[in-house]
């Protein structure tokens, strides 16, 4: 049975981090959409900077999703493949993976 975890990937911030968000923005897409029996749910988020502004004038902070695997060391597999990762967009020292168990309805 899939166990489920909950990724959160905030990215680095130097200066550079939007211009290589864009670059890596295509590839990561489409890796994350192919893999849906495993990636339920999930996206960017927004740095606490703006908040309640317009979403077209926020900075990303990082990515957030809701995954379905067998182990904790698959769940890690699956991140650490990310071009975010392997191209250090997530500041790796900073993100977090961990098991949860639905409270409520669990949509997937």
């Amino acid at each position: 049975m899939a166990r489920k975890f909950m990724f959160f990937g905030p990215y680095i911030t130097t200066p550079n981090a939007a211009e290589l968000r864009l670059r890596l923005l295509p590839q990561h897409q489409a890796d994350i959409k192919s893999r849906p029996q495993i990636i339920k749910f999930g996206g960017p988020f927004f740095t606490d900077e703006g908040a309640g502004e317009d979403a077209a004038e926020r900075a990303y902070g990082g990515t957030f999703f809701l995954m379905e695997a067998e182990s904790y060391a698959a769940a890690r597999e699956i991140i650490e493949s990310d071009l975010y990762y392997k191209d250090g967009l997530w500041d790796v020292k900073n993100i977090k993976l961990v098991e949860y168990t639905p409270l409520l309805g669990y949509p997937f």
